[in-house]
C-alpha cells in the first residue's frame, strides 16, 4: 500500500511539472545574434528638406574566420527622414542584418542641429525600450555625418572612439561626462543650464599636432562644451572656460597642470593634481548672499623650468611655496573664466542657483522666477588652496651644476 502511494505521489508530481513547462511563455520572440547588427553610435544634423533630419547610424558588424570580438567592421548609413522610427527602416531595408539598439554607446548631436534644438530627436533616444540612460551624448564641431565618418588612423569606428576617450577623460579631467540621464536630469531643474562636451576632428597640423606614421586617416578629440538653453545650443566654452567649469563642479579627479612664472624668479612648474575637492557656502552678512567657492588640491611638481641657479634647502623650500601660489593662481584664472562667461551668458551652467537652492531655499525663492538676469552681478568668489605633496627626484635642474639627484 505504501510502496503504490509513493508511486502516486512521484506520478502526481511529474504531471505537475509537465503542466508548468506548458505555461511557461519561452523566448518566442528570441533574435539570434547572428541576425542583430548592433548599433554603436547615431548622429543626428538637419535634412535638405524642411522637417527632416540627416540621422547617421553606425552599426558594428563583427569579423569572420575567427577574428575576436572587438575586430569588427564599419557599416555606416546616413539617412534623411523625418524621425528615427522612419530612417531604421530604411536601414533595415538595405541591411542584412536587423540594427540592435540596446547597444548604443553614443548620441552625436551636430553643430547645427544643437543650434535649432533636438528635443524632437531625444524623444525617440529616451522613450524607445532597448535605449539605456547611461549612453554618451556629445556635440559635434560641424556635422555629426561628417564625425562618424571619418576614417581613423588606430582603425576604430568613430563612435567606439569617443566612447573610450570619454572613459579614460577622468586621467586629464578637462571636459564633462554627460549621459543621457544626466542630461535630463539637469533638464529637469530649470534653472541650471545643461552643458556637453564637444567633439571635433584633428588633420596633422591642427592646434600645433603633427603626425605622420604611414597610416591613412584623422584623430579625433574632446575639447570644450556647449552650454544649452534648454535644447538649444548658445554658446561653446574655450577648452580653459571647461576647465574652469570641472575645478567648480568638484569634478577634477586627475589634471595635468602648467603655470606661468610669478615673482621674482620667473620660474614655471608642470605638475599633476594627486585628488581635489570643491567645497561651497552660501552665507548671508547683513543681507548681502554670496557664493563662496572653496577648492583644495594637491599636487606633485613633474617640471621646474627656467631655474637659473642652484638653491640652497631653505630656497627650494621657499620655491616651493611659490609653485603652490603659482598652481592657485592658474586654478582660479580658469575658473574666473568660466564664471565670466556664464555672467556673459545670462546662463547657470555652473549650477549656482541649485546650490543657493540647498543652502538658503528661502532667499531663493525670491529670485529664482528671475535667476537669470541676477546671475550677471550675483557675487560669486573662488579660494584656491594648493599643497605641493612632492616635488620631483632633484632639488634643482640639471642646469644648475646640482651636486646630485634627490636631493631635498
Amino acid at each position: 500500500m505504501r510502496s503504490n502511494g509513493g508511486k502516486e505521489r512521484k506520478i502526481g508530481l511529474v504531471l505537475i511539472l509537465i503542466a508548468c513547462l506548458l505555461f511557461l511563455t519561452g523566448c518566442w520572440g528570441k533574435r539570434e545574434v547572428e541576425e542583430l547588427a548592433p548599433l554603436i553610435g547615431i548622429g543626428f544634423d538637419p535634412g535638405q528638406k524642411p522637417g527632416t533630419y540627416i540621422i547617421t547610424q553606425q552599426l558594428a558588424k563583427p569579423k569572420q574566420a575567427g577574428a575576436t570580438a572587438a575586430d569588427v567592421e564599419d557599416r555606416t548609413f546616413s539617412i534623411e527622414a523625418s524621425s528615427a522610427r522612419e530612417a531604421y527602416e530604411k536601414v533595415y531595408k538595405i541591411s542584412s542584418r536587423m540594427p540592435f539598439m540596446g547597444s548604443l554607446k553614443v548620441v552625436v548631436i551636430g553643430e547645427d542641429a544643437a543650434k535649432a534644438g533636438f528635443k524632437d530627436i531625444l524623444d525617440f533616444v529616451q522613450r524607445f525600450s532597448e535605449f539605456r540612460r547611461s549612453m554618451y551624448i556629445v556635440i559635434a564641431k560641424g556635422k555629426a555625418q561628417n564625425l562618424l565618418d571619418l576614417k581613423l588612423r588606430n582603425g576604430q569606428l568613430p563612435a567606439m572612439s569617443i566612447k573610450n576617450h570619454i572613459e579614460q577623460g577622468e586621467n586629464l579631467s578637462t571636459f564633462p561626462t554627460v549621459r543621457l540621464g544626466h542630461y535630463l536630469t539637469v533638464l529637469g531643474t530649470k534653472c541650471t543650464a545643461p552643458i556637453i562636451p564637444v567633439v571635433e576632428n584633428i588633420k596633422s597640423g591642427d592646434g600645433g599636432i603633427k603626425y605622420k606614421d604611414g597610416k591613412e586617416g584623422e584623430e579625433i578629440q574632446i575639447q570644450g562644451a556647449g552650454v544649452l538653453r534648454g535644447d538649444h545650443l548658445v554658446d561653446l566654452l574655450t577648452d580653459e572656460e571647461t576647465k574652469g567649469y570641472m575645478w567648480l563642479d568638484n569634478d577634477v579627479i586627475h589634471r595635468l597642470i602648467n603655470t606661468v612664472g610669478i615673482g621674482e624668479s620667473k620660474v614655471n612648474f608642470g605638475g599633476q593634481v594627486l585628488n581635489s575637492t570643491t567645497k561651497y557656502k552660501v552665507p548671508d552678512k547683513d543681507g548681502t548672499i554670496e557664493l563662496r567657492y572653496q577648492i583644495k588640491t594637491d599636487i606633485t611638481v613633474d617640471e621646474v623650468m627656467g631655474l637659473k641657479k642652484q638653491l640652497s634647502e631653505t630656497e627650494w623650500v621657499d620655491l616651493m611655496k611659490e609653485a603652490e601660489k603659482s598652481f592657485a593662481k592658474e586654478i582660479e584664472k580658469e575658473c574666473e573664466l568660466s564664471i565670466k562667461k556664464e555672467r556673459e551668458l545670462g546662463l547657470d551652467f555652473l549650477g549656482i542657483g541649485r546650490h543657493i537652492e540647498q543652502k538658503n531655499s528661502a532667499y531663493w525663492k525670491t529670485v529664482k522666477d528671475h535667476w537669470e538676469e541676477k546671475i550677471a552681478d550675483f557675487p560669486v568668489s573662488v579660494n584656491v588652496e594648493v599643497t605641493i605633496h612632492h616635488s620631483g627626484m632633484s632639488s634643482n635642474s640639471v642646469t644648475t651644476n646640482s651636486t646630485g639627484e634627490g636631493e631635498e
